[in-house]
């Protein structure tokens, strides 16, 4: 800010620049009190609204303590603590055309009037463009800019949006301290340590003209209508008194008010520089007929305001077409700067009113002559005119003199004493200036001396030299301009292109240092100092001493400074400037935090940077996850890198002594030194580059971060998404509706997602993203729709299928009149297929007409098949009449086929008759085997007659004609069968006795043979009845019946021989019982067994092969048990995340267990088990171990399923350490188990374990300990919190499982409470809403912290939602008589309005019947079941004309009382208090008569302290009636079945 100096007053003044600065607010004052001072007269000024005349006390403009409050006016500035409420201020109307004036009693209709007419006033009483703000912007828009008339109405709505008074209070400014309180003439003007005073400095004199935006012309000239002369007020707002009515004695009495009001701007006055203003007011007549305002010259010239019209200065006056935000600037300075006025006239009114000391030096005498003869010397002065004021000038002289020395004084004695005088403000001195003149004494000093000296030693006494130095300079400015690090592409890089470039540039300043430099430098000394010739400047010299001890060495020692200062800068400049240039490109994302979420808007950057970005990376999405073309930790290395590069480019550079010293030998490569790597300047500008980098890929990662939703969609292998069984079953509908949503998405991602993208110094291009993602959208909708029309080709072409097997059936040649009926009958039931076809073609054709909806484009094949399957009916259809006529013929020709047949057929059974009847003369034995041929070939014949009797008479049927009897076929067939039985069973018979004596015994099947022999035994004796009238046939049959008793006796001795179960060990027995050496041969047949006559031993026989078959039955079983357990497996499977295993349910393996245990068992009971005893007793061992093993590690493992995710919990393991130890314990050695049984699985082998099975029940004896503890455990939580006993174990272990997690109670709510189904947690977890499960939401009276243990913070929102209720019941029936009864009910929970409500249904039965939503309907079909109760029994108390309250028709009802703060429910004597329990918005109970009486009964017996139990048959009500009596009184209830 700039500062004006002000003659005599020594202090700085502020004055804004062009621009306004931002406010700031003044500083606090510390002049609290003033000390007492003398009492001095100041000049009388103007007023304010007139030309009165008043005496004004000088007031502080800055708050204090001691400041008198608002309604005094003793302070104009007030300033507000930040810790304290905030102000509030009276708004301004919100539009220039409203005005909000007090409420008076009156008629509606005559203020809406009223209202009306000033709206139509005010509209066209102020032009149009009236408040349209000043803008700096070309009437020709240019593209890319706003234009003009936007910028102007934006600006018009942003001012019209801010209120003046409001953002005067936000500084701290109060709009009626602004005005100065003028005191009356009867106070007085004495000055006391009680009353200060200061002289009034009016607030308009301070005002800086520098903020206007417009002169007085310009705002006038805003009232000018277009096309149009006529003059109109401009809208503004104006400091002035609220009441337009004001004293004529005092108008500016401190007991008035001002306030901003809106105003019409009428005239300004010149010589006043003054404004002429007027109230706008809703119920003032502002304007003539011809809607001017009227105005007269009497309101012009008035210097007192007249009615509504006032002058104002501009600094109290505000047009609404500028800025408000500037008005308050300019405020702020009028101040300011009236406060540094006060404050400086207060200070020298202090320096004046001091008294001369008497110990003050006087004025140095020499001092006031030498004053005396300046002055006096002056050319041009007149003796006279000297001599008359030289005397005035000496005592002015001396007084000034004085008057300094008591300010000096003063100043000290202010500092030395803060405190005393801290109602005083000492002036800022002004900076010290440098005298034009003067003179100063100079000592004597050798001047040829040193001039010697200085030629010695200075190396600028030769020409030649010094235009070494200057060209020299020169070439090092060129390289200190250089820059090492190329920055200036305009456009961004990738890395590897930005390191190349830099690479390039380091290369060539490097080459340009150590070979172009070095020779320009070497021929520009060596061209200058060749002409100085042999000297202390010999560019020629050889000799090393003598070089060293010249003015030419010192001078290239100038040069190597010069040289290696130039490169240091170059490095210095150039590292800085990088850094810099990151640092600027990188500005906006150096506060980024590391946790930073990027968001949802993927376009728009807030991390834009100010100039070009430096680097371009590509945002690349694969199987890995989202990355960038360019590891972002790569930046950092790369930059330090380069850092390192660029001083190592200056590294290297030769000293130009062997350059220009040529004839003179210099050992070794002397180098130029550069800047250290390592410097703490280096350091500190690598750290920042590094630190900027770091911090510039935080934003990189977070926008990386929100791609990671798109991975799924950009690795969707589209093949196998098809594939799946969920895609294979949608609908065309539904296809349809992800192909729409596939699309949508498509555009919504060409939309959501940029092309590229700015984020601090780094380009991100999203385009090939963007595209991918796009037409992976594309690909998917189009593969959606292409299997669509391959399923719908599919279901065309099975259609088509269906038709052309059709066709083809009707096609086919007939043979039989059974083919034609059949034919006839399937083409009966072709319509129906052709019907169902058609709907199967009409759904597949509306799909494609889908298809055609969504633009996809079908193949010439599909549209051939689909034409294909349309023209198919009406095709088969004419095919079937043509078939229909064709069966006609056949069937004719079919029949004359049928009669021949028929008529051959009949010629056939007369001769197998004949044939039949030849049988009985066959008697011969011998011949047995070629007789049973013949008769299997007879009845071959006899069953080929009877099908084809069967065909004929079937045929017969379809023709329609008699059918033919075919009793004799039958009664043949009944004839023939007993020589079938005869012949073919003497047949088999002699083959089977041939068989069974000659061949081998172990090839003979005992248990067969003997059902062969029983079964022909029975069938011969069968024969021997039926042929007792052909005695050849009975022969025969009599005959082999001998042979089969014969062959009898040999059966067992068969069957004991060929019993599998002999052993070695039976045949020594049976060959001991016999005294016959008997060994199993496989030649032994029965024939030889005859020979040596065993059948002598059969008994023995047949008793050893009984033994043996026993124990051989034993031994099988054994077998077969072992052989079972070998293939018996444990499933073991793993366990969620818990690192073991568990068993699968072995139902198979218990099953298999109790079967054996029941077979071994059976077999330890056995006779003749001898053999296999001990196997069976070690078997059995096994199966017993078994099942004890499995059935501990069931138990043990339902227990621990059920006890680890509890313990797996730290809370749990933290609550109960003791039961968490024996846990762990038992844990071990569970896990043990199952590891070894995962490895080995088979169950015969891991079960029959006693170490195992000791295992086994450690464990379960440690988790009976642990369960007992945890029992104990949830006993004491429900002994806290009692509602937890509604809850299963399970249930509250879930609870107490996640006490760190207060959202994991809100499942199980709705248990412990009867109707909060969850409730609302903060962000900071604190509790303030509860929720009923129809949705309701109620406010908590007390907001709850879930702190503590879980019980602990329940019992606590249990108490909240008591006094929420009571809350809300109390409120309730307070606005009850003021609020309408409509709105009441609606604006109360349900339950609050039920416990509240009054007799008055027909206002509720209008409110049901219109527009409501689902809670409030819920509340008022509650409320309405109440009150038709209600108003029954008030009708019943007035038709029984109750009129006293101790009636029992009254006191018998459920009354709700509120008294003594709580709601009592009264039955009769009964009182209970209401138990807040929230019920939620629940429905009610019919309440009946009988409904009545229960609840009277109930209440008395609860008020004895008895209990109550209704009684009556099932379904009429009894638990509805008692829960909703619960409801009634507010309490929680439960209903358990006692089974």
């Amino acid at each position: 800010m700039e500062r004006k100096y002000f003659p005599d007053f020594g202090v700085l003044v502020p004055h804004p620049p062009s621009k306004p600065p931002e406010p700031k607010p003044p500083a606090l004052s510390h002049r609290h009190r003033l000390a007492p001072v003398r009492t001095c007269f100041v000049n009388e000024q103007m007023g304010i609204y007139s030309d009165s005349i008043t005496k004004h006390k000088f007031q502080s403009l800055t708050a204090g303590p001691g400041i008198k409050q608002r309604s005094q006016g003793r302070s104009i500035v007030r300033f507000c603590d930040p810790n304290t409420t905030k102000v509030t201020t009276l708004k301004t109307p919100s539009d220039q055309g409203k005005h909000v004036e007090k409420q008076k009693p009156g008629p509606t209709s005559q203020q809406s009037q009223q209202s009306q007419q000033s709206q139509r006033s005010l509209t066209s009483y102020f032009p149009r463009g009236g408040d349209s703000p000043k803008v700096q912007i070309p009437y020709q828009t240019a593209p890319g800019q706003i234009p003009r008339k936007l910028e102007i109405e934006r600006r018009r709505r942003e001012y019209f949006k801010l209120d003046i008074e409001q953002l005067l209070a936000e500084q701290g400014i109060y709009s009626n301290l602004l005005m100065p309180t003028h005191q009356s003439s009867s106070e007085d003007h004495e000055t006391t340590t009680d009353n200060p005073v200061s002289p009034y400095l009016s607030l308009e004199v301070f005002d800086n003209e520098d903020f206007e935006c417009r002169n007085p012309g310009d705002w006038l000239a805003l009232g000018i209508a277009e096309k149009s002369l006529e003059q109109k007020p401009i809208p503004a707002k104006a400091l002035l008194p609220t009441d337009d009515e004001i004293n004529s004695d005092e108008p500016q009495s401190s007991s008035l008010e001002y306030s901003w009001h809106l105003v019409a701007v009428l005239d300004y006055s010149k010589e006043k520089c003054q404004y002429l203003v007027q109230k706008v007011c809703l119920n003032s007549q502002l304007t003539d007929e011809k809607g001017r305002p009227i105005l007269n010259e009497e309101d012009k010239k008035s210097k007192s305001p007249a009615g509504t019209t006032f002058w104002v200065p501009r600094i109290r006056l505000v047009f609404n077409a500028e800025d408000p935000r500037v008005f308050v600037k300019r405020i702020q300075f009028a101040l300011r700067w009236q406060e540094n006025t006060e404050a400086l006239l207060l200070y020298h009114l202090s320096v004046d009113c001091m008294p001369t000391w008497k110990g003050t030096p006087p004025l140095d005498s020499h001092a006031l002559q030498s004053i005396k003869r300046v002055t006096l010397s002056a050319p041009g002065l007149g003796q006279k005119i000297l001599e008359k004021c030289i005397g005035d000038l000496e005592k002015e002289l001396k007084l000034d003199y004085e008057r300094t020395m008591n300010r000096m004084r003063f100043d000290r004695v202010v500092m030395r004493h803060p405190e005393e005088f801290s109602h005083i403000t000492l002036p800022q001195k002004g900076p010290e200036c440098v005298p034009q003149s003067g003179r100063v004494p100079v000592p004597t000093f050798p001047y040829e001396e040193y001039k010697t000296a200085f030629f010695y030693k200075s190396l600028l006494t030769k020409p030649e030299v010094i235009r070494v130095l200057s060209e020299i300079s020169s070439e090092c400015n060129k390289v200190a301009n250089m820059r090492l690090f190329n920055v200036t592409s305009v456009k961004p890089l990738q890395l590897d292109e930005f390191e190349v470039i830099q690479a390039q540039m380091h290369t060539q300043v490097s080459l340009f240092l150590r070979e172009g430099w070095m020779v320009s430098l070497s021929n520009c000394i060596r061209f200058h100092l060749l002409s100085c010739g042999p000297g202390t400047y010999n560019v020629d010299e050889s000799h090393w001493e003598m070089y060293k001890m010249s003015k030419l060495y010192r001078l290239m020692a100038v040069v190597r400074y010069n040289l290696q200062d130039s490169m240091r800068h170059l490095v210095q400049a150039s590292l800085l400037r990088l850094t810099l240039l990151l640092l600027t490109t990188c500005h906006s994302v150096l506060k980024c935090p590391q946790d930073l979420v990027w968001g949802d808007d993927l376009v728009t950057s807030p991390y834009k940077s100010e100039r070009t970005p430096l680097f371009l990376l590509d945002l690349i999405l694969d199987q890995t996850g989202v990355h960038y073309s360019t590891p972002l930790e790569n930046f950092k290395t790369s930059m330090v890198n380069l850092f390192d590069k660029a001083i190592l480019a200056t590294y290297k550079v030769p000293q130009l002594d062997k350059f220009v010293m040529k004839k003179m030998f210099v050992a070794g490569d002397p180098l130029l030194e550069s800047v250290n790597l390592w410097e703490p300047e280096v350091t500190a500008l690598r750290e920042k580059v590094s630190n900027a980098v770091m911090q510039g890929v935080i934003p990189l990662r977070a926008y990386a971060a929100e791609y990671e939703k798109y991975l799924d969609l950009h690795n969707l292998d589209i093949e196998t998404l098809l594939k799946s069984p969920a895609n294979a079953e949608q609908t065309s509908q539904e296809v349809k509706k992800e192909v729409e949503q596939h699309l949508k998405d498509k555009e919504t991602l060409e939309h959501s997602l940029p092309s590229s993208i700015v984020i601090g110094t780094f380009v991100i291009r999203v385009e090939g993203v963007r595209q991918a993602l796009s037409n992976k959208k594309k690909a998917l909708a189009n593969a959606m729709l292409a299997t669509l029309v391959g399923k719908l080709s599919k279901q065309v072409e099975e259609a088509c299928e269906e038709y052309n097997t059709i066709s083809r059936k009707l096609r086919e040649k007939l043979n039989s009149i059974e083919e034609l009926s059949e034919k006839r009958e399937w083409m009966k039931q072709v319509p129906d297929q052709l019907k169902s076809y058609k709907e199967v073609i009409g759904k597949t054709l509306s799909d494609y007409e889908l298809i055609e909806e969504l633009r996809y484009s079908l193949s010439n094949e599909n549209v051939d098949k689909k034409w294909t399957a349309i023209r198919w009916p009406q095709k088969i259809i004419s095919q079937m009449e043509a078939t229909a006529a064709q069966h006609l013929e056949d069937e004719e020709r079919f029949n004359k086929i049928q009669l021949a047949d028929q008529h051959n057929f009949e010629d056939h059974l007369d001769s197998l008759k004949m044939l039949v009847a030849g049988f009985a003369c066959h008697d011969d034995i011998n011949h047995a085997h070629e007789v049973a041929n013949e008769v299997r070939r007879t009845t071959k014949q006899l069953k080929e007659c009877q099908t084809m009797a069967q065909t004929y008479n079937t045929r017969e049927r379809l023709f329609g004609i008699p059918v033919t009897n075919y009793d004799r076929l039958q009664k043949l067939v009944k004839d023939f069968q007993p020589f079938t039985d005869l012949w073919t069973i003497t047949s088999d018979w002699m083959r089977w006795h041939e068989s069974w004596l000659h061949d081998p015994l172990s090839s003979i099947d005992s248990e067969q043979l003997e059902r062969n022999v029983t079964d022909v035994h029975k069938t011969m004796n069968k024969c021997v009845k039926h042929f007792k009238d052909i005695p050849g046939c009975q022969m025969v049959a009599s005959a082999i019946c001998i042979k089969i008793v014969d062959f009898q006796p040999y059966i067992p001795l068969i069957q004991g021989l060929r019993n599998p179960g002999m052993k070695n060990r039976h045949w020594e027995i049976l060959s001991d019982r016999i005294q016959m050496k008997v060994k199993p041969k496989a030649n032994l047949t029965l024939s030889r067994c005859l020979e040596l006559g065993l059948q002598n031993h059969i008994e023995d026989i047949a008793h050893v092969g009984e033994v043996a078959g026993k124990e051989y039955t034993i031994e099988q079983a054994l077998d077969k048990m072992e052989n079972e357990w070998s293939t018996i497996f444990f499933d073991v499977l793993p366990y969620k995340d818990t690192g073991t295993y568990i068993l699968k349910s072995p139902d198979e393996v218990s099953q298999l267990l109790d079967d054996h245990n029941v077979m071994t068992q059976s077999m330890s009971f056995s006779p003749f088990k001898k053999s296999f005893e001990a196997r069976i007793n070690t078997w059995e061992g096994k199966i017993r171990m078994t099942q004890d093993v499995l059935e501990e590690w069931l138990t043990c493992q339902r227990s621990w399923l059920y006890l680890e995710p509890i313990f797996s919990s730290d809370d749990i393991t933290q609550q109960l350490p003791v039961e968490g130890k024996r846990y762990q314990q038992m844990d071990q050695t569970w896990k043990a188990v199952m590891k070894s049984a995962f490895k080995n699985p088979k169950v015969i082998e891991v079960c029959p374990d006693s170490r195992l099975l000791e295992k086994l029940k450690k464990c379960n004896e440690l988790l009976e300990q642990v369960q007992k503890g945890l029992s104990e455990y949830l006993e004491t939580k429900r002994g806290s919190f009692p509602r937890f006993y509604f809850l299963s174990d399970d249930e509250l272990l879930e609870i107490l499982s996640q006490t760190r997690d207060p959202t994991a109670v809100q499942p199980h709510l709705r248990k412990c409470f009867e109707n909060i189904a969850r409730l609302q947690f903060q962000s900071d977890l604190q509790i303030t809403h509860m929720y009923s499960g129809e949705g309701e939401e109620v406010k908590l009276a007390l907001p709850v912290y879930p702190t503590g243990n879980v019980e602990h913070w329940l019992r606590e929102v249990e108490k909240s939602m008591k006094a929420t209720l009571s809350d809300n019941i109390n409120r309730s029936l307070q606005v009850y008589p003021e609020q309408p009864r409509t709105e009441w009910v609606l604006s109360w929970p349900g339950q609050v309005v039920i416990a509240g409500c009054q007799t008055q249904l027909g206002d509720l039965v209008q409110l049901v019947r219109g527009p409501l939503s689902k809670m409030q309907r819920a509340v008022l079909s509650a409320l309405i079941v109440i009150e038709v109760h209600a108003k029954e029994v008030a009708a019943k108390l007035v038709e029984q004309q109750v009129s006293s309250i101790n009636d029992f028709e009254w006191i018998s009802q459920l009354r709700y009382y509120w008294t003594k703060n709580d709601l009592y429910i009264r039955a009769v004597n009964a009182e209970f208090l209401y138990g807040y329990e929230y019920l939620g918005n629940s429905g009610r109970l019919v309440i009946t008569p009988l409904t009545d009486r229960c609840y009277l009964t109930l209440t008395g017996a609860l008020h004895l302290k008895f209990g109550g139990a209704p009684a009556g048959p099932a379904g009429t009500g009894k638990t509805e009636t008692t829960k909703d009596l619960g409801k009634g009184a507010g309490y929680s209830d439960r209903c358990f079945q006692l089974l």
